[in-house]
């Protein structure tokens, strides 16, 4: 989440909440930037902590205690780890787990139905926590305390950034996978079926010429 809290009336900074790196970048400007300002600001270094920094951390714990004559104390709040960001990130790291699981079980999903089904499986359970995630990051985003931060000239209102987009492109991503990979393992589960009772799928109809020429090839 970004935020710009105004210190003067020429000069703020643009402050980063993310889940696991706060970062800083100073803007020297009140009035709108053209291009060339623009660029230098974008130019400008970013100040970057971890959230689980114990130097950090102290720091953070100092503001808090300064809170009723340091201004700065009410958005160092932010730079806290709290639960619900580690939530998200176990979630994400399921998630990845998963989908490298179901990479590799996809290679040999053609072959075998029974590693198709753990593949569509794997896929939806990276689809559930990915869809956990984003609903967990959405919610705890939009609450009143988060979104809102008190400055020094005034309220300033965060900004969801451009990673939780991307991550709602990756779990569209995931659901359009979990389906294809419903359907084609329905479909190759009955033409082990039909296999079984003496048919010969259309798949297998098609392979059949292939077989045989590979075959009369090697005599």
């Amino acid at each position: 989440m970004t935020i710009f809290l105004q210190t003067t009336l020429c000069e703020g900074i643009w402050h980063h909440h993310g889940l696991w790196q706060d970062c800083t970048r100073p803007r020297h400007h009140s009035h709108p930037v053209n291009s060339e300002e623009y660029k230098e600001m974008q130019q400008t270094t970013l100040f970057c902590t971890y959230k689980f920094d114990h130097n950090a951390r102290e720091i953070i714990d100092e503001n808090l205690l300064d809170v009723n004559q340091n201004s700065a104390a009410g958005e160092a709040e932010y730079h806290q780890f709290f639960g619900w960001q580690k939530a998200v990130l176990i979630c994400f790291i399921v998630v990845f787990a998963f989908n490298g699981l179901a990479l590799l079980c996809g290679i040999c999903a053609p072959c075998s139905n029974p590693v198709a089904v753990f593949f569509t499986i794997l896929i939806f359970i990276s689809l559930f926590f990915s869809t956990v995630a984003n609903a967990i990051f959405f919610f705890a985003a939009h609450r009143v305390d988060s979104r809102f931060v008190h400055g020094l000239v005034g309220t300033y209102e965060q900004e969801i950034g451009s990673a939780f987009y991307l991550s709602l492109a990756s779990t569209s991503l995931l659901l359009f996978s979990f389906l294809l990979s419903l359907v084609s393992t329905y479909y190759l589960i009955q033409d082990a079926n039909k296999s079984h009772d003496g048919l010969i799928s259309p798949v297998m109809r098609e392979l059949v010429p292939l077989y045989n020429s590979t075959r009369h090839t090697a005599i």
